[in-house]
């Protein structure tokens, strides 16, 4: 609602002044408390590398919100209220080394020094922790092709992103457009740092959240737990404001894009007409949104990323460099990429895979579609390209002359003077 207001309200340019208060505020809402936590931890003399089960260091109390099946590594006394493996469980009891399943509402208090129980699939020692693969959960005995899929996905489908494409109209020219670029990849680099110290030192101090999978809670949880009193809770505070801003700015570009979409392509193009295509286009997700509250933000993220990975990215990587590419070529690789990509995505959601279940690569697949997805729409714009040569625009060379020549020549912007002046003549 907030977001549909401030587009409404605003703009394309509006919005983009908007998103960079935005990226400060979220910037500094992950690096104060990772730097925090670096001075806390430089003086804990921890080891991220102890080959033990990840355990806590007070008494703690877990509450399990919805059914989830953990695995004991070691025999594990625990003070239950609730259920375990279905019979309704009240006192101290010992869960024997193996799988078991918390119902929904269980209460699970652990010891200090108790080893965590560790949802299954996911790593349960601190030596595995950090291989390749050993944290991606469904799909585990395929680690190396998760990770290099996930890459794929995230590096090509920041390429394919709708809302990052459309911020390029508002570059005066292909000078400041890559500058734009540059600017924004190394604003990017320094805040994906701290990300990376925040999970580390969840691992250590809040091993608790291994028990439920609930990993999404862990960045906003860690402050808290590490330092008391008003102290963490203000860095607590801060890392939340951080996560709405982050919320609020990926939602806003993404409400433009598809408002501008909607605005000029199905409505006259009028100011009015985007205001209304951003009430429709951003009352659709929220009622959607409503019934996939339940989804891990961290895998739907990879999904999305696979997704644009497969549709336009090739279309824009294939269309630069090119000459060859047709539109039939282009349409169908789109289509074909997206339908293969968005399908793994709908069918991880609708299939619940036992990552302990022999033979992964089902569920691999169509948790992480990328190396298989991108591939193939590529080779699909390609063979369907060069089956329609004949379509190839007779003037594909002058097309790539301007867009590869440097804007000191003027020749983009000769034939854009040139435009302006016909339609100036014809009215």
């Amino acid at each position: 609602v907030i977001v549909v207001a401030n587009v409404v309200g605003g703009g394309m340019r509006s919005i983009t002044f908007v998103q960079a208060f935005q990226y400060w505020l979220k910037r500094t809402a992950v690096a104060l408390p990772a730097l925090v936590l670096t001075i806390h931890f430089a003086g804990d003399n921890r080891d991220v590398d102890q080959a033990v089960p990840p355990t806590v260091t007070e008494t703690t109390t877990v509450d399990i919100t919805v059914d989830v099946v953990v695995q004991v590594a070691e025999p594990l006394p625990a003070v239950v209220t609730g259920e375990i493996d279905g019979r309704p469980t009240a006192g101290t009891v010992l869960l024997a080394p193996g799988q078991h399943e918390l119902g929904a509402g269980t209460e699970l208090v652990l010891e200090a020094g108790s080893p965590v129980p560790v949802v299954a699939g996911a790593p349960s020692h601190n030596d595995t922790w950090a291989t390749p693969g050993a944290g991606l959960g469904a799909g585990g005995d395929h680690p190396l092709f998760q990770v290099y899929s996930l890459m794929l996905a995230t590096f090509l489908g920041t390429m394919g992103l709708p809302h990052v494409l459309v911020r390029f109209y508002t570059n005066p020219d292909g000078r400041a457009a890559r500058m734009t670029s540059l600017a924004v990849l190394a604003l990017l680099g320094l805040f994906y740092l701290f990300p990376t110290l925040l999970g580390v030192f969840a691992r250590l101090y809040v091993p608790q959240l291994l028990i439920t999978g609930r990993s999404d809670a862990a960045v906003l949880l860690l402050p808290g737990s590490v330092l008391s009193g008003w102290g963490g809770q203000l860095l607590a505070a801060l890392v939340a404001s951080g996560a709405i801003a982050a919320f609020l700015s990926t939602s806003s570009g993404l409400l433009v894009t598809v408002a501008g979409v909607l605005s000029t392509d199905v409505l006259r193009g009028r100011i009015r007409d985007f205001r209304i295509a951003a009430v429709l286009a951003g009352a659709v997700p929220l009622l959607l949104a409503l019934s996939v509250t339940s989804l891990d933000l961290s895998r739907s993220v990879g999904q999305v990323f696979a997704i644009a990975a497969s549709t336009l990215c090739p279309r824009l990587v294939l269309g630069i460099w090119w000459r060859g590419l047709t539109a039939a070529g282009a349409a169908a690789g789109m289509v074909l990429g997206g339908v293969v990509a968005g399908g793994a995505a709908l069918f991880a959601v609708l299939v619940r895979f036992d990552p302990s279940a022999a033979g992964g690569w089902p569920a691999v697949l169509s948790a992480y579609p990328a190396a298989v997805s991108v591939p193939l729409a590529f080779l699909t714009m390609v063979v369907v390209s060069l089956a329609t040569r004949k379509r190839v625009p007779a003037d594909v060379g002058s097309t790539f002359s301007r867009m590869h020549a440097p804007e000191r020549l003027g020749m983009g912007r000769d034939r854009e003077l040139g435009a302006f002046g016909d339609r100036r003549s014809s009215q």
